[in-house]
């Protein structure tokens, strides 16, 4: 199945939170080296006013940068212009503040939407969390169209043949699930530069 990755890359009050430095290199590259090899591109979404910075990060991956609504609106109307616009048959999306994402985390949710509409981790019962995540384009464009108001959580409902995936599913790849971690501000970069460092 040929997939695009999409990189939400508008998160924080100037939209530079991938920008943020840990261990000397943009948080943003920590992501970007984990989305697997056969992706056919990778989109870095980005407010206007921060889109020449992630540029000069996309040349080094190949990618692309796409302008977007910033992270105060719901996830689906910050994906809904890349469910438009991609050829391909499915979506990897990812936040560029979880610099300890795992590429093996990746490839499985990736793998799951050649059988499933979407690929969701739910750690917790009542909170999925729709980044990261894994969509067949197809199913969403279509619900979307149909329901052009709807955030996230209620245009799933309107999605045949969603996998849900539980904390259990990832703990072979991330026994912590340390690859859902959310980075904010720069205390929160030196913990994970030391978890990545440990890493090494």
């Amino acid at each position: 199945m040929q997939y695009v990755t999409a990189v939400m890359a508008n998160i924080g009050p100037s939209g530079k939170t991938g920008l943020l430095k840990i261990n000397n290199r943009p948080m943003i590259d920590y992501v970007l080296d984990s989305v697997p090899d056969d992706t056919e591109k990778i989109l870095i979404l980005s407010r206007y006013d921060t889109m020449e910075e992630y540029r000069e990060i996309a040349e080094e991956y190949d990618a692309d940068v796409e302008e977007t609504v910033d992270d105060s609106f719901d996830v689906r109307f910050q994906l809904e212009p890349i469910f438009k616009k991609v050829k391909a048959e499915g979506l990897l999306a990812l936040s560029c503040n979880t610099p300890l994402m795992k590429r093996e985390v990746l490839e499985f949710l990736r793998s799951i939407i050649t059988n499933f509409s979407a690929a969701i981790p739910r750690p917790y019962f009542d909170k999925p969390e729709f980044i990261p995540a894994a969509y067949r384009v197809e199913p969403f464009r279509n619900a979307m169209e149909a329901n052009p108001s709807l955030p996230m959580d209620k245009l799933v409902k309107h999605v045949k043949n969603i996998l849900y995936l539980s904390a259990q599913s990832f703990k072979i790849f991330d026994d912590k699930l340390k690859f859902l971690t959310r980075v904010q501000n720069a205390v929160e970069a030196r913990k994970a530069g030391q978890i990545l460092q440990g890493y090494e």
